[in-house]
């Protein structure tokens, strides 16, 4: 099996939920829109850019995996479990990752991907996932056996260490 790469990837800033808006469609703030930019060009770059994103359906969660789409030209397929997801159910999402896959990005929210990106790196690595902080960690394994602690951090990104 060839190496395999997992992002999981913080949302970036959203605005603060207007009277009457539900959490699920805020959108981002214009912090979020510029780092969206940032991290857009970066991910342009970077050798191990995802070809594939599972992203939470929050409107959040959805631009900022378009960013990443738009860099990378990723398939792109959202889902609810990821809305508000705890690490096992982000966990499950990512083994559903079809096998011929091999850069996979997880765009959700916290505290659940501070939590996932510590087991997945075997120690903790954040207190807090950062909004469009990126964790990429190298895997050897079919996804359907991704678990906690079978993967090898890589590196922490933010739009502020660009």
């Amino acid at each position: 099996m060839s190496e395999r790469f997992v992002w999981i990837v913080r949302h970036a800033k959203s605005a603060e939920g207007a009277i009457g808006q539900r959490d699920h469609d805020r959108p981002l703030n214009p912090r979020g829109e510029r780092d969206g930019t940032a991290m857009q060009a970066w991910f342009a770059a970077h050798p191990n850019a995802p070809s594939w994103i599972w992203s939470s359906t929050a409107l959040r969660a959805r631009t900022t995996a378009g960013f990443i789409e738009a860099a990378t030209d990723a398939v792109v397929v959202e889902t609810v479990d990821l809305y508000l997801a705890g690490p096992e159910q982000a966990l499950a999402c990512l083994r559903g990752t079809p096998d011929d896959v091999e850069r996979v990005a997880l765009v959700a929210h916290n505290p659940g991907l501070t939590y996932l990106v510590n087991d997945l790196g075997q120690r903790r690595i954040t207190d807090n996932l950062v909004t469009f902080g990126c964790a990429l960690f190298r895997y050897d394994g079919a996804w359907a056996d991704l678990n906690v602690g079978a993967t090898e951090l890589e590196s922490l990104t933010t739009p502020k260490t660009l």
